[in-house]
């Protein structure tokens, strides 16, 4: 099977002159090229050209997504909408919402179908033990999609197909996990911990708002290693009586897979250090199960530590 390395080497063994004749074939100019100072350079251009001519050919091409983020405004145009009913039969009702008291919105450049990703935790990850956790596994994701149920008719399918297309076995699909949430036992309003991965398809034509109702964002850390995307936020919260709530977010998203894998604790529980040492020990998964959701209610959706 065709793959990245395998190409690479059989370009490496195509002489320049191949290559430049390859280029006479694809219509580019050949005027100057045989000088000693450009026939490095259009040896690499000609064979990274090449390589991607024969990669789309193979329908090897890759979309790459890609996540940004901007602090939302009170004098932003209205934006976001929800399409609900308002209680009278038959009649819908269409809201216009402006969240510019929030703190910050996130959006992702992904296709409309993409694959369900999962995850699970090492052996030895450093939760507190005294701290009390439970998540929501693929399995009960997988029976979300069983015909009778809420999702599109044509998205339901049976769990033993799910099962086929993801490649996963029932025992592995209730191992692995899209969300985990931990408690540190006190009488704090939120979490101490959560953790859950987004795919594609449901972030495709959403965006994510931060510090809802009224917050404050500020970017501690943001860097691009590869195909992933690293962003690290201080989100203040609002919490009434002119208090406030801290939280710390780390954002990983894989811009070839089209996932986002999210990270968020108080900032008592968790600092960004912690939060980072605890990505060494999250392993993921993308699954062979696709879908597509339906985001015509509504184009956003409230990303927050706190229950509800």
């Amino acid at each position: 099977m065709l793959n990245a390395m395998l190409l690479l080497r059989a370009m490496d063994g195509i002489d320049e002159e191949a290559l430049l004749r390859a280029g006479d074939f694809l219509a580019w100019e050949r005027e100057k090229r045989h000088s000693p100072s450009r026939r490095k350079l259009w040896r690499t251009v000609l064979a990274a050209a090449l390589l991607a001519l024969l990669l789309a050919a193979c329908g090897y091409a890759v979309y790459r997504a890609a996540m940004s983020h901007r602090n939302l405004d009170p004098g932003d145009e209205k934006g976001y909408f929800f399409n609900g009913l308002d209680g009278s039969r038959n009649e819908g009702l269409h809201l216009e919402l402006n969240f510019g008291d929030c703190a910050m919105a996130l959006h992702f450049d992904t296709e409309e179908t993409g694959c369900a990703h999962a995850f699970r935790l090492k052996e030895g990850a450093p939760i507190p033990e005294t701290w009390i956790g439970g998540g929501s596994s693929m399995l009960r994701f997988f029976k979300s999609y069983e015909p009778g149920g809420f999702k599109e008719p044509e998205q339901q399918r049976s769990l033993d197909q799910c099962l086929r297309e993801a490649g996963m076995t029932e025992e592995e699909a209730e191992r692995w996990e899209h969300s985990r949430t931990y408690s540190s036992g006190t009488t704090a309003q939120r979490p101490a911990l959560r953790m859950e991965v987004l795919d594609g398809a449901y972030l495709h034509g959403v965006d994510l708002i931060m510090g809802w109702p009224k917050g404050e964002a500020t970017v501690v850390k943001e860097e691009t290693r590869g195909d992933i995307q690293l962003l690290e936020a201080l989100i203040r919260v609002e919490i009434g009586d002119g208090e406030w709530d801290r939280q710390n977010y780390l954002l990983r998203f894989d811009t070839r897979q089209q996932m986002l894998l999210v990270l968020a604790a108080g900032e008592e529980s968790m600092s960004f250090a912690q939060l980072e040492e605890l990505l060494d020990y999250i392993e993921l998964r993308e699954t062979g199960f696709r879908y597509a959701y339906d985001h015509s209610g509504q184009n956003f959706s409230v990303l927050s530590l706190a229950y509800g």
